[in-house]
C-alpha cells in the first residue's frame, strides 16, 4: 500500500481506545473522519505514518496535523505523552501488518476513497475544501518529515520536500487566497532556501517547521 501512495510510507490513524486503525488516506483527516463515523472518540485518535521498509523506532513516525490539540495539552504534531506513543505502537503491532481490525482502507473497493499516487486526489479538488490554515498545516507535516530524514535517508527527505512543494503549489493555485499570494510564495521560497542549506536567506528547516506549525495549531484550536 505504501508504494501505491507516497512510495515510502502509509498514513494511518490509530484508535487507541478500541485497538482499531484506518489506513491509506491522502490526509490523516480522512482517516480520522472514517473512524469517527464508526463511533470513535476523538480523544483516542492519533495520526501516524508507517514506513514498512524501516525497522525498530523508525517504522512508526508520530507526526500528524490531527495530533495538534491545544485544548488537551498536545500542542505539536507529535504525540507528546510517552504512554500514548507506546499504546499506539502496541496497537499497530497487534494489527499484524495492517491486515486485522482495519476499519477503513483506501484500497478497499467499498471504502470511502481509492488510493491514488501522491496527492492526486487533492489536486483533483480535495485541497480546495480545506481552509488556508489546514492547507499550510499539512505542508508542515511534510516539512517535519523532511527534517526527520535529512542526513539519515536523503531519498525519503527529498520526496518529503517534493510533496511539500506540491502542496504549496496547490495552495498558490487556490483562487480563494489571491490576497495572500505574496506570503504563500515567500514561504515557498524560504522553504526552498532552507532545504538547500539556507545560503540565500539563512533560513533553517527548524524555522520553517515552526512557521507551519502555527497554522496547524490554528486549524485544530478547538479540538
Amino acid at each position: 500500500m505504501a508504494r501505491e501512495q507516497f512510495g515510502d510510507f502509509v498514513k494511518a490513524v490509530v484508535d487507541v481506545g478500541r485497538s482499531l486503525m484506518a489506513v491509506g488516506g491522502e490526509l490523516h483527516a480522512d482517516e480520522e473522519a472514517a473512524l469517527l463515523e464508526h463511533g470513535a472518540c476523538q480523544a483516542d485518535l492519533w495520526g501516524i505514518n508507517i514506513y514498512p521498509d524501516q525497522a525498530g523506532p523508525d517504522r512508526i513516525e508520530f507526526d500528524s496535523m490531527i495530533n495538534v490539540r491545544p485544548a488537551h495539552g498536545n500542542r505539536t504534531r507529535a504525540v507528546d505523552d510517552p504512554a500514548v506513543r507506546q499504546l499506539i505502537a502496541d496497537t499497530v503491532d497487534r494489527l499484524s501488518v495492517l491486515e486485522q481490525h482495519v476499519v477503513w482502507s483506501a484500497r478497499d473497493s467499498g471504502g470511502l476513497m481509492q488510493a491514488s499516487p501522491g496527492h492526486a486526489g487533492l489536486a483533483a479538488g480535495g485541497w480546495s475544501r480545506l481552509s488556508l490554515a489546514e492547507q499550510l498545516g499539512n505542508v508542515g507535516s511534510e516539512v517535519g518529515r523532511l527534517r526527520r530524514w535529512r542526513g539519515r535517508d536523503e531519498g525519503l527527505a527529498e520526496r518529503a520536500f517534493h510533496r511539500a512543494l506540491e502542496l504549496l503549489d496547490l495552495t498558490l493555485a487556490d483562487p480563494r487566497w489571491r490576497g495572500r499570494l505574496k506570503e504563500i510564495a515567500r514561504a515557498r521560497e524560504l522553504l526552498c532556501d532552507a532545504a538547500l542549506g539556507g545560503g540565500q536567506y539563512d533560513t533553517t528547516l527548524e524555522d520553517m517547521d515552526r512557521y507551519f506549525l502555527q497554522f496547524a495549531v490554528a486549524a485544530r484550536r478547538c479540538r
